[in-house]
């Protein structure tokens, strides 16, 4: 997973487009915009306190064909079975786990979690990924393959 990591100052506003999902330039950047797709969720007023010393996550999960997948950790949604964009979720507070149901749809089985899509590395055989702040953090995209 992609990983942003701010210390406890210097704090620039121009960096959430890399991660903040509701944030797509660098033009009227605000906390609230920000932190509004967040896990688990901030309440408005936002402040710089919330972000500083954290680890956030950004990325997505994509699913093969007669796949499905659940995520759980700082929020839930079960049977993902398209690509589909990760919340922010705050890995101090919380990992993000995705787990590949083994009952696809029939002829289907789940086979690996690949790193930025059907041809990228394989990252693990089994079918729960807990992703940290300390692993995956350069992955901005976790395939689930089934066959």
């Amino acid at each position: 997973m992609a990983v942003a990591t701010y210390g406890t100052t210097n704090i620039a506003f121009s960096s959430f487009d890399t991660w903040a999902n509701n944030i797509s330039s660098d033009s009227n950047v605000t906390m609230n915009d920000a932190l509004a797709d967040a896990a688990p969720a901030n309440s408005n007023p936002t402040s710089a306190s919330e972000i500083y010393n954290t680890s956030w996550f950004y990325g997505s999960v994509q699913v093969s064909t007669g796949g499905f997948v659940d995520i759980s950790g700082a929020y839930t949604v079960a049977d993902v079975n398209t690509t589909t964009t990760l919340k922010n979720v705050d890995l101090g507070l919380s990992n993000l786990v995705l787990t590949a149901d083994e009952t696809a749809a029939y002829p289907r089985t789940f086979v690996r979690w690949r790193a930025g899509g059907s041809g990228g590395t394989q990252i693990q055989t089994g079918v729960t990924l807990t992703l940290t702040s300390a692993n995956q953090t350069s992955t901005t995209v976790f395939y689930a393959e089934f066959t």
